[in-house]
């Protein structure tokens, strides 16, 4: 069952922790590094949530509110596990028609967030949400509302405390009065009737607390300013790999002791780094870590499921989710062509075989959200660790965890790149072609100039959940990844197009940054204020990375640095490998492998498809044809000839011209020998 918190958390952080996000977590580094107060005398700390989200809990808390044991996180599942799912409780969705008739009865908000393949969240739907005093209390005195993480991450990042599932009582204006996970039927009839007696008593205390609060936050908000701050690209890198080195786990691998999660970001960081530092011991971090995560691994189906709980990668919480997939899948092809050690490919292969057979709808496009780690056999809860044990044959005799088919565009923004990496690596043209199915159907259901591009389908038309900031990031991304797999300009016209609706929609011009959704004045509860999610701004200035690269458009440039200079100026725990893949790839420019020819030459073809096999991570491959583009690239003009030529270019350094594809890997070693002489 997922960890949680007695609806208390502890006022001291680590000097780093894990933070879970899309595809695995993240190493965060906070630089406060000691004693950190959560609520300090209502004063504005730079981060609005940090302040919104707990003081009214902590009023509640002072007032004598009865907090709920830990018990019911690790004592009670198996006895449960026979438990029926009960009709339960007759959840709202968030929209203005519940908080306004949160208002107009005057009653508190029970806030359940959720995920369709959450174990635990399952267990409380059979269990707390069916009792039945747990059904009078919320009747009379409270306004149900379900939100699922995976469909609302923007409310997901206000509301989540710790894990799934979240349960949270709100004020009828959406302000937080009290945070716990799972709860038990008594633990939560406690908190019901506890918030309840204190609200009736002191509901005006706490509005007008919330009242001074968001005055302080809107006045904070018209001061911010664009951050100035120098970025100090070496020294980022050089503290990012200390600080993973010291906290490897040279035993089981990965970057901390438990649970173990995903780490993808730091697995791609280290080894571009190890290669162009030629460093075998940086390399050595990475190939640890994915041989020992294996064991996450699905013996029978593929794909890996989300954690484990213990340091040697045992003890899974084993639903499968689109985004963990896509994010390994990149990581294993990257050992493969690191390595030329067959079993990693294997295990490209197997996460590729789960996908197609469970995640993906061949006919139209897409990828399917996540499968979940348990399933109702005869009426009964049948958990992840009886049901993985099972042979093929015995899974399929007793049933399958069922599949959320949704189609989120971020995750398929992920999963779509990763394909596309894919086919250069294995060569496999089906990859290809579901990856560019999908961005065609994305792009015809859910793209509006102007607009940027939905996160989701199904949802109900309501203007203010169109399309976050992940959704715009992820699926440009998809996008240029698609243009630089096929040369064909249309998915370059499109990534520009969708870039520019990111900037129009979600930049802050006076403090810099993205906002994770474009702000709106009507909008309800937390979301009155957008956030900037320090790992999506990162993504997004490493697109701009790119865009630059390619157009030598300054501009490109600009936003990518005042993104990182923002992320860099903020107060909280930062994404250490993320940041500093991104701050090294504004500061050192790629490497360019340039293919000039005839497109419709096959010699062409085939040099340009060896070139996107040639493996040095973050390499951009373009292929120029005489007969419609420009053969300057900044200040470098490639000369014609009557065959197809390639150069492997760095920003000081070029190849020699390359006649055929069994010479294009003597000559990047070249260029990388060159490279790692340049101080």
């Amino acid at each position: 069952m997922a960890r949680r918190y007695a609806g208390r958390e502890s006022l001291y952080s680590p000097s780093f922790e894990t933070r879970e996000k899309d595809g695995g977590a993240e190493i965060h580094f906070n630089r406060a590094g000691g004693p950190k107060m959560l609520l300090a005398a209502m004063g504005w700390r730079g981060e609005l949530m940090m302040t919104m989200c707990w003081v009214l809990l902590l009023v509640s808390v002072g007032m004598g509110l009865a907090l709920p044991s830990a018990a019911w996180a690790t004592g009670q599942e198996n006895r449960l596990a026979g438990a029926r799912p009960h009709a339960g409780i007759a959840w709202l969705s968030w929209d203005q028609a519940a908080f306004d008739r949160a208002k107009a009865e005057d009653k508190l908000i029970l806030l359940d967030l959720t995920a369709v393949w959450c174990h635990a969240c399952h267990m409380m739907d059979i269990t707390t949400y069916a009792d039945p005093e747990v059904h009078k209390l919320v009747r009379q005195h409270f306004i149900p509302i379900r939100v699922d993480t995976d469909q609302r991450p923007d409310i997901a990042r206000r509301y989540k405390h710790g894990g799934w599932p979240t349960t949270s009582i709100l004020l009828p204006t959406g302000e937080i009065v009290f945070q716990a996970n799972a709860l038990d039927p008594e633990e939560l009839i406690a908190v019901l009737e506890d918030t309840e007696n204190l609200y009736r008593r002191h509901k005006h205390t706490w509005a007008e607390r919330a009242a001074q609060i968001w005055e302080k936050v809107n006045a904070a908000h018209k001061a911010r300013v664009l951050s100035q701050r120098d970025i100090e690209p070496e020294l980022v890198v050089r503290e990012a790999v200390a600080f993973m080195q010291e906290h490897f786990d040279p035993v089981h691998g990965g970057f901390r002791n438990a649970p173990k999660f995903f780490e993808p970001e730091a697995i791609t960081l280290i080894f571009q780094l190890a290669m162009e530092w030629d460093d075998a011991s940086l390399r050595e971090m990475a190939i640890q870590t994915l041989n020992q995560q294996q064991r996450l691994l699905d013996p029978v189906w593929g794909g890996f499921y989300r954690y484990a709980e213990h340091a040697d990668w045992t003890h899974p919480h084993y639903e499968k989710l689109l985004s963990v997939q896509a994010t390994n899948l990149v990581n294993y092809l990257d050992a493969y062509q690191a390595t030329r050690d067959d079993q990693y490919k294997r295990v490209a292969r197997r996460i590729i075989q789960y996908v197609n057979r469970f995640l993906v709808d061949r006919q139209r496009g897409g990828f399917f959200a996540s499968q979940a780690a348990d399933l109702l056999v005869s009426g009964e809860l049948m958990d992840g660790d009886t049901y993985f044990a099972l042979t093929q044959a015995q899974r399929l005799a007793v049933g399958i965890p069922p599949v959320d088919r949704t189609i989120y565009t971020d995750w398929n923004g992920l999963m779509v790149s990763s394909y596309l990496k894919a086919y250069q690596v294995l060569g496999d043209e089906d990859l290809r072609e579901l990856a560019l199915k999908t961005l065609h159907r994305l792009v015809n259901e859910r793209y509006r100039p102007g607009k940027g591009i939905a996160h989701a389908a199904g949802f109900r038309g309501q203007e203010d959940a169109v399309g976050l900031l992940s959704d715009q990031v992820f699926f440009a991304r998809a996008l240029l990844e698609a243009f630089l797999t096929t040369a064909e300009l249309r998915y370059f016209v499109q990534t520009e197009s969708l870039v520019q609706d990111l900037l129009d929609r979600f930049w802050d011009k006076q403090g810099g940054g993205f906002y994770d959704r474009p702000p709106m004045p009507s909008l309800e509860g937390l979301l009155r204020f957008p956030q900037k999610p320090l790992t999506d701004n990162i993504q997004a200035a490493l697109l701009f990375c790119d865009l630059f690269y390619l157009t030598e458009q300054e501009s490109y440039r600009r936003i990518a640095q005042e993104t990182l200079q923002y992320v860099l100026a903020v107060p909280q725990p930062l994404p250490v490998a993320l940041l500093a893949r991104a701050v090294y790839r504004l500061h050192h420019d790629p490497v360019h492998v340039v293919v000039v020819g005839t497109r419709s030459d096959k010699a062409v073809q085939e040099l340009f498809t060896q070139s996107l096999r040639l493996y040095f991570p973050g390499k951009l491959v373009r292929l120029l044809d005489p007969q419609r583009d420009s053969l300057t690239i900044g200040t470098i003009t490639f000369p014609r000839f009557p065959a197809p030529r390639a150069y492997i270019c760095t920003s000081q350094v070029c190849s020699q011209p390359i006649q055929s594809a069994g010479q294009l890997q003597t000559a990047l070693d070249t260029v990388l020998s060159t490279m790692r002489q340049i101080p």
